[in-house]
């Protein structure tokens, strides 16, 4: 009996279903019932950032080593590159976490965000950071000869940009780290499913996640990677 392809799929909860979005609509559904042939390991988590891909299950063997794919599709990066009000581990973070009593604390937050607003500098997983974190992943896919497929980091809706202004600089910056990994390493290749033609507030249903007309527009791109590659 022939070994059936692996696909490790690991993503955020932009490729997740919620409210409004059934998981039947779901463009890993879609993917799932196109690709039945497929031996498909979906490892979704709400918030993932790439610090899973060096941790998880052990320096992230959970999402390589010890499922030995013969692909895996990323998608991540939004929730690492999103700028925030308070550096992470921060003393203002922690004081006002430990301290301020929770009606002072609220207030202390909604005056921060009028005044001094997101920084992009403030991120939950800093760009160097990042960039190590997927170019380890990318050159222990390539040990194993393993395919790594990154979908890039969706554009901001115009929601996104009014809540915070300095997204967009951000995506962009982890979406080229994206790149000059896929142009250091000949097993990685991105898949971007918004097109510069695609209105992004059309496939959204808030200002982080994609609706359905979303989930089928990254289902078309994976497939057709997908057909590329077969």
């Amino acid at each position: 009996m022939s070994k059936r392809e692996r696909i490790m799929i690991i993503t955020d909860s932009v490729s997740m279903p919620r409210q409004n979005v059934k998981y039947e609509d779901t463009w890993i559904y879609l993917f799932k019932n196109r690709f039945m042939e497929f031996d498909v390991i979906d490892r979704p988590a709400r918030g993932s950032t790439s610090m899973r891909l060096v941790q998880e299950g052990g320096g992230g063997f959970d999402l390589l080593e010890l499922y030995t794919p013969d692909r895996v599709i990323l998608q991540q990066g939004l929730a690492e590159c999103a700028p925030r009000l308070f550096k992470k581990n921060g003393f203002e973070k922690k004081f006002i976490n430990t301290y301020l009593p929770a009606k002072i604390r609220s207030d202390y937050i909604k005056a921060v965000k009028a005044k001094r607003g997101r920084n992009p500098e403030f991120t939950d997983v800093n760009h160097i950071q990042f960039r190590y974190n997927v170019s380890n992943f990318a050159e222990r896919c390539a040990k194993l000869n393993v395919k790594l497929a990154i979908i890039k980091i969706l554009k901001p809706t115009d929601l996104y940009l009014s809540k915070s202004p300095f997204i967009k600089q951000n995506i962009d910056l982890y979406n080229s780290i994206y790149h000059e990994i896929s142009e250091r390493y000949d097993n990685v290749t991105i898949i971007d499913p918004v097109k510069p033609d695609i209105d992004v507030n059309l496939i959204c249903l808030d200002e982080l996640h994609i609706n359905s007309e979303g989930h089928k527009l990254y289902f078309k791109e994976v497939e057709n990677y997908f057909k590329k590659v077969k």
